[in-house]
């Protein structure tokens, strides 16, 4: 039978309560032998709401979600719960728009099977157990962001079981976060103050927290304010977090069944594709963690063993990962080619950045910086592996066929892989192919080194334009605009190396200067327009004689120079004679009435090797002596004439 293949789409990977819920997803599929694409995103709620002007970033990471067609799975695991509100409901359109069955994790979601931590009795046990045990009257819940459909879950138990027992919840009760630690130190002042204006006491008996990561920031700003848990206040979490076991003191909380809600959501939807019958929704129980912050364990108990080893851990995966970091910086702010940025990325891959498997898969164009918002503009976008490993190789670099995703060698294995979007802000670039080690890392660390590679992406596009910019803006400058010969500031940019050259290799440097005859003449009779024709036409004469690096230059007016390196009197006159003969033919072709002739004089000398004079007075010098025999030939030409 042909092996399934299941689209998952999550955020936050590096979140302990994600990475639980992956291992249990993943463990399942093991046993079933289903391919696995993980979709996934770095999005945060706590970024686009503490920084307004990151929020483009939500918009380009949100194209992950985008890339995968579809009908080319055979099932869609969707994890909702720490998806970023803007994301919510995007992805829920997205949901409703497939034709396989869709499992939605963590939260329920009409037209798909739901399964979630059954939060109710989870979040209910920890509330009863401060009032049951602990005997607390008074309790204050710190909740988090509203959109957010599990922080409403939370706020609603909180105010059925307060209302059961008969204890105050009103509006005054509710202090609102971020999901983050730092909200603690916002919030408790809150608390504080509304204490103190009561008049009653300090602090109430206990704060229940939406989270764990907002009970560990709240007991830090009591701890700073000079209160002490559980003595002062009993403080609650939920989720059980690997740093709320380790937290001084450990956070009394529930811990959410999230490896056993991954490896369920997965087993009902091989029911499903088995044809069997499934219900809409299955509810996972917790477990209650009694722990230091409500006193049910005693204070003097550590962990320290523990601490240490998961410490040492993070620790070295970090400094891996900021060397990876570094280095990937350092070496795309000097690479040349788009190959030498790729492979910088492709070393800083093979650094240990806790990836076993890393492909950079670039979109066609993608220096352009293109704005994807919908999946039908990705339907005819083709992506290129341009760098990265596989297998412990270097991946061979490839263009894939038109909605190809995976190398056909990483579609055909057994591995998981997960796909994270490369962008610069709202702009997408393409996406990395991953098999990451999910232990010991964090989640802004792994996020940060993807910032870096767009980042060193588009640094070395906009370095690159730069430089052709300035480039195109240096031809600008010494260019005649008319002729396209050099101008006066291309005579004095070339005079020094060839002065040098000429000066070392004691042969002479020629400098002409060429003067067209009887230019107010046609002017008057002909226009502006055939004074412009004699011009260019004296100009390609030029062009067409520089056949040894002779440097042609349009100084003003009816005016050129000629620099040239290593001549002698023969090569002078074969220069002139050149000259002429072209400017004639020139006229013959284009069938013009009138003729005209230009005069020529030349300074040809070896350079002094002792001379102390500037560079810039020999230019000029020569400059004059070459405008002297120029006006000889000129005055002996009318003398002629006359």
């Amino acid at each position: 039978m042909e092996r399934k293949k299941i689209a998952v789409f999550i955020s936050a990977l590096y979140e302990d309560m994600v990475s639980e819920t992956v291992a249990g997803l993943l463990k399942a599929a093991e046993e079933e032998n289903v391919k696995i694409i993980l979709f996934t995103s770095f999005a945060d709620n706590h970024t686009s709401r503490t920084y307004d002007r990151y929020q483009d970033y939500d918009t380009g990471d949100f194209v992950v979600y985008l890339l995968p067609d579809m009908k080319e799975y055979d099932g869609l695991i969707s994890f909702d719960t720490y998806m970023t509100g803007s994301f919510i409901e995007p992805i829920d359109r997205l949901k409703k728009a497939v034709h396989c069955p869709v499992v939605t994790l963590g939260t329920v979601k009409e037209g798909t099977v739901s399964i979630i931590n059954d939060q109710e009795r989870s979040f209910s046990e920890v509330i009863e157990h401060l009032i049951e045990f602990h005997g607390c009257k008074d309790i204050v819940h710190i909740a988090g962001p509203v959109e957010r459909s599990f922080c409403m879950e939370r706020i609603n138990i909180y105010k059925k079981v307060m209302a059961e027992h008969d204890l105050p919840c009103g509006e005054d009760r509710f202090y609102y976060g971020t999901l983050r630690p730092e909200c603690g130190e916002e919030i408790v002042p809150q608390i504080l103050a509304d204490y103190a204006a009561k008049g009653r006491k300090k602090l109430p008996d206990a704060i229940v927290c939406v989270n764990d990561y907002t009970a560990i920031g709240v007991i830090q700003a009591l701890e700073n304010q000079g209160f002490r848990v559980p003595d002062d206040v009993i403080v609650t979490g939920y989720d059980d977090i690997l740093r709320a076991q380790f937290n001084e003191p450990s956070i009394t909380t529930s811990a959410q069944p999230f490896f056993r809600v991954g490896q369920t959501g997965m087993e009902e939807l091989m029911k499903i594709l088995h044809g069997e019958d499934v219900k809409p929704v299955t509810a996972v129980p917790g477990v209650l963690c009694r722990r230091q912050s409500c006193g049910c364990e005693r204070m003097n108990v550590y962990k320290k063993d523990m601490i240490r080893d998961d410490y040492i851990q993070r620790v070295s995966n970090l400094e891996s990962l900021t060397l990876s970091n570094t280095n990937l910086v350092l070496g795309g702010a000097v690479g040349e080619t788009a190959d030498e940025i790729y492979q910088e990325i492709e070393d800083g891959c093979l650094r240990e950045t806790g990836f076993k498997d890393a492909v950079l898969c670039l979109i066609d164009g993608w220096e352009q910086r293109k704005l994807i918002q919908h999946r039908y503009t990705l339907k005819k976008e083709t992506f290129n592996v341009v760098c990265g490993f596989w297998n412990g190789k270097p991946v061979k670099r490839q263009r894939m066929r038109t909605g190809q995703l995976l190398p056909d060698e990483m579609m055909d294995d057994d591995k998981p892989y997960y796909i994270f979007p490369v962008h610069h802000m709202q702009y997408f670039l393409g996406y990395f192919i991953v098999n990451p080690e999910l232990k010991g890392m964090e989640q802004l660390h792994i996020k940060s080194w993807l910032v870096s590679i767009s980042t060193v992406l588009v640094n070395w596009f906009f370095r690159n334009q730069l430089k052709d910019t300035v480039d195109e803006l240096e031809v600008l400058y010494q260019t005649d605009m008319l002729t396209g010969l050099y101008n006066r500031r291309g005579y004095y940019r070339f005079f020094e190396s060839y002065y040098e050259e000429c000066r070392s290799a004691g042969t002479e440097l020629a400098v002409f200067l060429i003067d067209m005859n009887g230019m107010k003449k046609i002017n008057d009779r002909y226009g502006h327009a055939e004074g412009d024709f004699c011009l260019c036409t004296i100009a390609e004469a030029m062009k067409k004689s520089a056949i040894q690096d002779e440097i042609c230059v349009r100084t003003g007016g009816d005016e050129f120079v000629v620099l040239a390196k290593h001549y002698d009197q023969q090569k002078e006159q074969q220069f002139k004679r050149s000259i002429r003969d072209h400017i004639d033919q020139a006229l013959r072709r284009a069938g013009k009435n009138y003729r005209f002739s230009v005069s020529m004089g030349c300074c040809r000398r070896i350079p002094d090797p002792d001379d102390t004079v500037s560079i810039q007075s020999e230019a000029e010098q020569f400059l004059r002596n070459a405008d002297q025999t120029m006006y000889e030939e000129k005055q002996a030409r009318s003398d002629r004439r006359e």
